[in-house]
């Protein structure tokens, strides 16, 4: 199967030009966040699933028979940790995966993101019947457009985000597609200031060192097609045109230092790509 491109768009209200006045993005989020529940409604619980009375009781298995949209974060949690192992399958993951992702957008699920994907990819998502896959996707552009367009802080970074999107999703394009477009003229300045910092924090203050493209590996470890478009993403024209329109709005503001910075770090970044590149081809 060819590597997916970082060019996938997929339409979206949130950048939708021709609405009349700006999206909210955690009002969008509410909207996909319903429709995930309504999506998985017909997924019932089943009494009979697979567990083990060592570790799973009676109570655990009642608790987690509550409606799904009102599950404890400890349940959901402990759930996901034994699921596929000691308590659960793979129908028992898909009925509760909206209210594992509706915890891990507000940052209260209590295991890592990383975990939760790599029990829903064993689950077998994107084999889920055609609706409920399209609204898992159409819930994580919501989550982050959201997290986009709100400033930057340890617990909610957009590269981050990418690393586990990147372990639960095969094509990172559509949230590289739409990370560009919110640092565009045609965001609200304030979300168009955030989802600049988003990129300055990668460019900055992650594992990423712009004269090594390589560690462009280090941000999204283990998923060499994420990294490739990630990189791709990076050093393509619409990236740093974005990124110096970006600097211009923002240069009468306390952001306009380590904009800069990272605007230099990005053209260090695109010419060491193309000095590897061209390494490689002369070898």
């Amino acid at each position: 199967m060819p590597s997916p491109t970082p060019t996938t768009t997929i339409s979206s209200a949130l950048h939708d030009r021709k609405t009349s006045a700006p999206v909210d993005p955690a009002a969008l989020l509410i909207k996909a966040t319903e429709r995930l529940y309504t999506a998985f409604a017909s997924v019932a619980f089943d009494p009979a699933m697979v567990r083990s009375p060592g570790s799973v009781t009676d109570a655990d298995l009642a608790a987690l028979g509550a409606p799904v949209a009102a599950l404890p974060p400890e349940i959901v949690a402990r759930f996901l940790v034994k699921a596929g192992t000691t308590w659960g399958g793979p129908d028992d993951i898909r009925r509760v995966v909206p209210r594992a992702l509706e915890l891990a957008a507000d940052q209260q699920l209590l295991i890592d993101r990383g975990l939760l994907w790599a029990k829903v990819r064993w689950a077998r998502w994107p084999n889920w019947p055609t609706y409920q896959v399209v609204t898992v996707r159409a819930f994580l552009r919501a989550e982050w457009g959201r997290l986009l367009r709100a400033d930057p802080r340890p617990a909610h970074l957009a590269h981050r985000w990418l690393r586990h999107a990147a372990d639960g999703v095969d094509d990172l394009g559509p949230f590289l597609h739409d990370w560009l477009d919110a640092i565009g003229p045609g965001t609200p300045p304030a979300h168009r200031r955030a989802a600049t910092g988003h990129l300055v924090v990668l460019l900055l203050n992650s594992a990423l060192r712009p004269d090594h493209p390589r560690t462009v590996r280090d941000v999204i470890p283990g998923r060499p097609d994420a990294v490739a478009q990630l990189t791709a993403w990076l050093t393509s024209p619409g990236t740093q045109d974005q990124l110096q329109r970006a600097a211009v709005a923002l240069a009468d503001t306390s952001d306009s230092r380590r904009v800069a910075v990272a605007l230099e770090r990005l053209h260090r970044f695109r010419a060491a790509v193309d000095r590897t590149s061209s390494e490689t081809t002369s070898s």
